[in-house]
């Protein structure tokens, strides 16, 4: 096998290589070759002298230097260099590889400043409603034309008065930009060819233009390869390179962490890397294989294009029919172009899952030869675990799990086993928030659902409702075979268990949060505890009692302010819309990972819209927004009151972080020997805004301030790093305390651990005395204060946040810890 190994890596180069010309041809043709990795760097590179140029005109038109062509300045003064930079730049560059007459050209750019001035001062005007349009407009479309259009369009329909340019105006805006952008950057040059009919002016790349872009091509095509499944075990990790694949096929060796940071580079070449690459090896020695049945299934659903299991339609939704008076009414006119932008918009959303589904199905398709596959992995800087193949992994979409089982399957000859494997069942459709016992019985109840949804599974369609279609159905084809013979089958289905709010355990067990810990199930419990629902609990509670308070006897209705009616109203009508786990889900987990008050009103308004598009009776009307801002400054409160040891730590990072910013990059240490560095430098260049064409940053590579760290950036990175960093170390003790008492089929995904059903037990009591032994020890805040607090800084530092009084020995007996 090996041969066909070295063919496949050899195929994987190239594969990458023709999908970065096929790409980078697309761009160009249909004009917009800037989406090309290649073209972006161009762009960056030549926005500062082209601005330096800009900037220098102004000057010399001040002075009456500029030249005959020195009135063009009156039409972009007021404009920000680099925006005009980018615009002109941009347009450019874009249509390169196209016959530029120079005329055109120059007429598109000055026709584009134009509307970019003349929006500016728009939004100037409309400051709130363009921020709307804009977040609408970027979310639905990045094409130029179209945005163009929208804009053009809204201008005319809000009766914006502008003194529009001549296309002389234009005419020569544009020509003084391209003949700025040619003498600053020499990439372009401006050629007349004359024939017996007529003379015409071109814009052309130059030499060195071409040169430049086709160097850049070849670097990125051969740093783009298309990473597959092995088809013999990877290459083992002794190193920090040279493990995954076999050959020397690609341009450069796979790294085992993925880091730019020479700083991160130089501290991992010092470190004892033993316990993580022993456990990486393990995850990538694991043969997995597609199931044939799933797959078949699969093939079905996508050939008949409808949307089912959570695969998108393969047909894009039609826009709807144009009224016959759409000219004339304009209100049946605004109502189809709402439809219509609907319809738009749920296309583009479509296409790019319907890509992925492809691209899974054919991966699988090329990969379900072979008896064993198996997935090269490679880590981030904080030492979380990643697949290199991309698409089709053990950590993929519902449909890539789905398709992925063990090669080799275990029979399931005792109870415990058994009962992970109805469990799983449960999980996997979506009944995973009810004890263990319910789960099982669940699947006892559903036994003829299941077994129909195995026999015939694209008639029986009762298996696509699950939360993980794909996973249930493969889970549902093995247990048809178990229950019908129970003593010779093997179950190659990989066993999920999922922490409760993984990065909350995390910070509970750190600081022994007795509160928070219960929460996320630290502790014994007869049923599952859920952190979300009583998060939704204590904002039910306060609601209740802010609705109450007109009833209260002392109330004084005579003194009520505003804002005391405002309250009682709010909080009646959240009442009655109903809070549940839903509304706060989003805002509790990302809360270890950075969350703010900010993102948990965003998070409040994106549930509360979802509950509205399923049919629940809208209360708000357009006080949406205001409404939601509200009660996330509820539920944020509430999630205080719950989550305690949490917030303590994030903010003792965050101020440890600041005070220590100025002396360099943040080094640690984890309990699995990983060494992490943090650092954001500071970034010289600004962000270039234009209304029209919408953002664009300089390469990071460019824009990094040398030796600088910005303090900022640094403190709201480090609480999501630390805990990352922490979830991390335990996967990386849990593999190897498995594989030293014999486990070795893994599937990892962070905070999801999962084996085959017969080692599940010893699975769940490896990570739970894995977690008991990683915070047992020494406070892991205290030795991360030790390590990155200089000496002169540590009287000044704030102590570590006082421990708790859990028991953290109790985690080791908790069934829902990791279920």
């Amino acid at each position: 096998m090996m041969e066909v190994q070295a063919d496949l890596e050899a195929r994987m180069a190239s594969l990458g290589v023709d999908r970065f010309r096929r790409n980078a041809l697309e761009a160009r043709d249909e004009g917009q070759a800037t989406r090309s990795r290649s073209m972006q760097q161009v762009l960056d590179v030549v926005i500062d002298p082209t601005a330096a140029a800009i900037l220098k005109f102004r000057e010399d038109a001040g002075s009456g230097k500029a030249g005959r062509r020195h009135s063009a300045v009156r039409f972009f003064s007021g404009m920000d260099a680099s925006a005009l930079a980018f615009i002109t730049a941009k347009l450019v560059l874009d249509s390169y590889a196209q016959e530029q007459n120079l005329t055109r050209i120059a007429v598109r750019i000055g026709s584009t400043v134009e509307l970019e001035k003349r929006l500016s001062k728009f939004m100037e005007e409309n400051k709130g409603y363009m921020r709307t349009v804009q977040t609408d407009l970027d979310k639905r479309s990045d094409h130029f034309e179209h945005k163009r259009r929208v804009y053009m369009h809204l201008l005319r329909e809000k009766g914006d008065e502008w003194d529009g340019w001549s296309d002389r105006d234009r005419l020569l805006v544009g020509l003084k930009l391209i003949e700025l952008l040619a003498a600053s950057t020499g990439l372009f040059a401006v050629e007349t060819t004359t024939t017996a009919r007529r003379r015409s002016t071109a814009l052309v790349p130059t030499r060195r233009f071409l040169d430049w872009v086709a160097t850049l091509d070849m670097q990125f095509e051969i740093m783009s390869p298309e990473f597959l499944p092995c088809v013999v075990p990877p290459k083992d990790w002794t190193g920090l390179t040279g493990g995954g694949y076999h050959t020397t096929a690609f341009a450069y060796p796979l790294a085992l962490v993925k880091t730019r940071a020479k700083a991160h580079k130089k501290a991992l070449q010092g470190a004892d890397l033993s316990r993580v690459m022993a456990s990486v090896n393990s995850i990538q020695r694991t043969a997995w294989a597609i199931e044939p049945r799933t797959l078949a299934v699969l093939n079905e659903l996508l050939a008949a294009g409808n949307e089912i299991a959570g695969l998108p339609p393969l047909n894009e939704d039609p826009l709807p029919t144009k009224p016959l008076d759409i000219d004339t009414n304009e209100e049946a006119r605004k109502v189809w172009k709402r439809e219509a932008v609907q319809v738009y918009a749920r296309n583009r959303s479509m296409f790019s899952k319907k890509m992925l589904a492809l691209k899974t199905q054919a991966i699988a398709k090329e990969f379900a030869q072979y008896p064993a596959i198996y997935f090269p992995h490679q880590l981030d800087f904080r030492g979380r675990v990643y697949s290199v193949p991309q698409v089709l992994n053990p950590q993929g979409s519902d449909v890539a799990k789905g398709l992925l089982v063990f090669a080799k399957g275990e029979p399931i000859h005792t109870n415990e086993a058994r009962d992970w494997f109805l469990v799983h069942g449960a999980n996997s459709y979506g009944v995973d928030k009810v004890d263990f016992d319910e789960r099982i019985a669940w699947t006892k109840e559903n036994l003829q659902n299941i077994l129909q949804a195995a026999k015939d599974p694209l008639d029986y369609l009762w298996w696509t409702e699950a939360d993980s279609p794909f996973v249930f159905l493969t889970w549902c084809f093995e247990f048809a075979q178990f229950y019908a013979d129970p003593v010779n089958f093997k179950s190659r289905v990989p066993i999920a268990m999922d922490g409760s709010c993984n990065g909350l355990q995390h910070y509970s067990a750190m600081l022994r949060d007795p509160v928070g810990g219960k929460a996320v199930n630290l502790v014994p419990s007869d049923k599952p505890q859920d952190i979300y629902a009583e998060v939704a609990k204590v904002v039910n509670d306060g609601l209740y009692h802010s609705a109450m308070m007109e009833h209260h006897p002392q109330w004084d209705w005579v003194s009520m302010t505003d804002e005391d009616r405002k309250e009682i109203n709010l909080a009646n009508t959240w009442g009655a819309f109903g809070i549940d786990r839903s509304i706060t889900k989003r805002p509790v987990m990302v809360l270890p990972y950075g969350g703010t008050l900010s993102s948990c009103q965003k998070y409040v308004l994106e549930a509360t819209s979802k509950k509205l598009a399923a049919g629940v009776r809208d209360p708000f009307g357009d006080t949406l927004f205001a409404s939601c801002n509200w009660l996330g400054s509820r539920v944020w409160s509430a999630i205080g009151e719950v989550v305690v040891a949490a917030r303590l730590a994030m903010g003792w990072l965050q101020d440890v972080t600041r005070r220590i910013s100025a002396e360099g990059p943040i080094q640690w240490t984890t309990p699995s020997g990983f060494v992490v560095v943090q650092a954001y430098p500071e970034l010289k260049s600004h962000q270039i805004r234009t209304t029209l064409l919408g953002n664009t940053f300089k390469p990071q590579i460019t824009d990094e301030v040398p030796d600088t760290i910005d303090r900022r950036r640094q403190a709201n990175g480090i609480a999501p790093n630390f805990v990352h960093a922490l979830d991390a170390s335990a996967l990386t003790l849990t593999v190897n305390l498995a594989a030293e008492r014999g486990l070795t089929k893994f599937a990892m995904i962070h905070d999801s651990y999962g084996t085959t059903a017969a080692k599940t037990p010893a699975l769940a009591k490896a990570l739970r005395e894995s977690f008991v032994n990683m915070y047992s020890g020494e406070n892991v805040l205290e030795v991360f204060a030790r390590e990155v607090v200089p000496e002169h800084l540590k009287q000044d530092t704030p102590a570590v946040p006082m421990v708790g009084g859990l028991d953290l020995s109790e985690t080791l007996n908790s069934r829902y810890f990791f279920a």
